[in-house]
């Protein structure tokens, strides 16, 4: 058994490992037909262009591992850093070499990861029906905060009528919107991460849109060509529920057959706005943090959990 950094070698493989691990999951407990991250209802996996990979291995190269066994792949992790907090993107074990206190051993690496100040909040998205990783996490410090219930619905059932108190402006220049991005994100979350927005920027399959009431900025959101929404970010919750429900609205407009968002258990607007749409709960998951943040009344997480 042996671990090294990843290279732009093992991209492939990578992928394949953490969708062989999630589809084991996913069947263990009962949910591999019910949710939209099962291998059959993903792409297929290509054989270059994997940027999600590449920006780790530039930006996050420390936190980028893999182990092998007998020269096969069986397991990675993948953490960044923005600020003083560390994310836990990704910690996967494949199914033939569970028992072998890869998982361990992955995330004592993982967690020597840092550059810059010293890291304040650890933070990650696991299954919230797999207690050996949560038990795991927790032994690290990180523990338990939020429930998240990944919900869909129809498109055709999104209200396109609804009148709106905030008007929305994509962005499509994303040194536009650096500042305004920021500074709600330092009141949301606490922490920067322009690295990561940049990242979305750079996606075709994904807009940003600005909302704001007046001249005011009051908040953004992703808008992905799939239906899926987030992350999304309001300065208040006051205009939540408005920002939410224009994000809806642009999903639909993208013509998929679904919506889809990651829905905070303690925020009651997101979860009324989410049934108005008669969305449904496909899968649930766990937020865990060292301390609570981000905001949730305001937020919504990224679609995958790999990134806030």
């Amino acid at each position: 058994m042996s671990y090294r950094k990843v290279t732009e070698k093992d991209f492939p493989g990578i992928l394949s490992l953490i969708r062989t691990s999630f589809d084991g999951v996913l069947r263990e407990h009962g949910f591999f037909d019910s949710s939209p991250f099962a291998s059959s209802k993903l792409p297929a996996i290509p054989q270059q262009g994997f940027p999600w990979f590449d920006m780790a291995l530039k930006e996050d190269g420390e936190g980028f591992w893999a182990a092998e066994v007998e020269g096969k792949l069986a397991g990675l992790t993948l953490s960044w850093v923005r600020g003083s907090l560390w994310y836990l993107a990704h910690l996967f074990v494949s199914p033939e070499h569970q028992g072998l206190n890869i998982g361990q051993n992955l995330m004592e690496r993982a967690m020597k990861h840092h550059k810059g100040p010293a890291i304040t909040n650890r933070a990650l998205v696991t299954f919230a029906y797999n207690p050996v990783s949560i038990s795991l996490y927790a032994r690290h410090g990180i523990y338990p905060r939020e429930p998240l219930y990944w919900m869909e619905g129809p498109s055709q059932h999104v209200k396109t009528d609804a009148s709106s108190k905030v008007r929305n402006e994509r962005i499509t220049d994303f040194e536009k919107g650096r500042k305004t991005l920021s500074h709600i994100d330092e009141l949301t979350i606490g922490y920067p991460r322009e690295k990561n927005h940049e990242f979305l920027f750079g996606l075709p399959t994904v807009r940003c849109h600005l909302f704001s009431t007046g001249n005011q900025p009051v908040g953004y959101a992703y808008v992905w060509q799939n239906g899926r929404v987030g992350p999304l970010a309001t300065l208040s919750h006051e205009t939540f529920q408005d920002v939410l429900r224009s994000a809806f609205r642009l999903a639909a407009a993208e013509g998929a057959t679904n919506v889809g968002i990651a829905a905070t258990g303690s925020n009651e607007q997101l979860m009324q706005v989410a049934l108005e749409q008669k969305m449904r709960i496909l899968d649930n998951y766990l937020f865990m943090s060292s301390k609570p943040f981000p905001n949730f009344s305001n937020y919504v997480l990224y679609p995958t959990g790999a990134m806030l």
